[in-house]
């Protein structure tokens, strides 16, 4: 088995990670179900990927909260962790929270910052920001006994920024770091080049920065480290990637496509601001332009915040096409889902493969994750079932890579050792 692995989440306290860690914690003891988990579709179960019991938890966050404040938000606001289930799982979550630390809000902007009260830490200079992280996942590794570590990025999106010209070489990047070019960095690409410096998978499901920039994506390679974002596919783009190609098949030319989204959560809050609000908007439109390959399409998205809805996210879609005679028709659709409850089993997935191709010593992007985000990296290809049917490949690739091994050896067994 591939032994105990930790998880650090950047941005413990949201709603997302709140129910990743809540999930994950009630599995482990038979509290819950597994509906949602992609690794638990039956073309998974020969893989050797690393079981819930197996995963330990910690993370940071620039909010001063607790787990339990966090869960009782969630619960109050959308209504999907029973009190029950909360009391089951105190002492656990607590122990998760003993090893939460203060996080790096670095031109994360107003909207961020002004949640409040928060454990801003930016007086450090960039590369000791940088050291302190990588001293928390070292201290993590040695004091659970950890063969290796995944660090996710939840954190509310980053607003929106032009890419500085450093960032397109490792040398470059390196040396804003050392002379503490502030101005030209943020707490994502910090914190990626941080977790991938150190040697250990990186996942970015936020529309920030994270592992994207070139210099980063060198940096991985350099260091042999799978990485893969951004920005998790959740909900109205998933629909859109899964209905967009359905046109594209049938040669009926759309017209234009507009959504509007609305939501409560903190996401929403910070998606009020305007820059925050664009990051976010761009990947959303980003995907449907290229499945459709049609630049006359006019696209819209609108995203607003509606407070009393909560982690309830509500989306209106108006398709307007043209098909055969020159006749114009109409689909629309509406979808509503708990956001939470959407992006937790997809984040536990991915923690789950980073780890499987961090331990086959795979390296650089992981294109075969392209299906769990709006814009992939190095991906082109955005029709949602080409992207699962990748995964799938590569799971079958993976147990057929298997299979031959056992045959050949079948008393042989892998015994991978930490990267610290």
């Amino acid at each position: 088995m591939p032994g105990r692995i930790g998880v650090w989440i950047i941005g413990a306290y949201g709603s997302v990670s709140t129910c990743v860690v809540v999930g994950a914690e009630a599995i482990k003891r038979g509290l819950i179900g597994r509906t949602g988990l992609v690794t638990d579709l039956r073309e998974f179960e020969e893989i050797d990927l690393v079981g819930f019991d197996e995963l330990v938890f910690a993370g940071c966050d620039v909010r001063e909260s607790t787990l339990e404040s966090a869960a009782a938000e969630v619960q109050a606001t959308a209504g999907i962790l029973p009190t029950s289930l909360l009391a089951s799982l105190a002492a656990p979550l607590a122990e998760v929270d003993r090893r939460i630390r203060r996080g790096c809000a670095l031109n994360c902007g107003e909207a961020i910052l002004g949640m409040g009260p928060v454990r801003n830490g930016d007086h450090k200079t960039a590369k000791e920001i940088v050291a302190e992280f990588q001293g928390n996942l070292r201290t993590f590794i040695r004091e659970e006994g950890l063969r290796t570590v995944v660090v996710v990025n939840l954190a509310s999106t980053e607003p929106y920024a032009e890419m500085p010209p450093e960032f397109a070489s490792l040398a470059a990047f390196r040396g804003l770091v050392e002379n503490d070019r502030r101005e030209r960095l943020a707490a994502s690409v910090l914190y990626a080049y941080a977790a991938i410096d150190a040697g250990f998978p990186y996942i970015n499901f936020t529309p920030s920065w994270g592992a994207s920039p070139p210099a980063i994506q060198e940096l991985a390679r350099e260091r042999g480290v799978p990485h893969m974002g951004k920005d998790g596919k959740t909900g109205e783009t998933l629909v859109k990637t899964v209905l967009a190609p359905m046109f594209v098949a049938r040669n009926l030319k759309v017209l234009s496509w507009s959504g509007h989204n609305i939501l409560g959560n903190r996401d929403g809050l910070v998606l009020k601001h305007p820059e925050n609000n664009k990051n976010k908007v761009k990947d959303k439109d980003e995907a449907l332009r290229k499945i459709l390959r049609d630049d006359d399409a006019q696209s819209h998205v609108r995203i607003d915040y509606v407070p009393s809805l909560g982690d309830w996210k509500t989306a209106w879609d108006h398709i307007h096409f043209q098909g055969f005679l020159d006749v114009k028709m109409t689909l629309q659709f509406t979808w509503q889902g708990c956001d939470s409850a959407l992006a937790a089993p997809l984040v536990l997935d991915m923690i789950r493969l980073a780890e499987l191709a961090h331990r086959r010593g795979e390296s650089g992007t992981m294109p075969h994750l392209a299906c769990f985000f709006k814009s992939p990296l190095g991906v082109e290809e955005h029709d949602f079932h080409r992207q699962f049917d990748r995964l799938l490949a590569y799971v079958e690739g993976h147990r057929t890579a298997g299979a031959k091994t056992q045959i050949q050896n079948p008393r042989s067994r892998r015994n991978p050792t930490s990267q610290i």
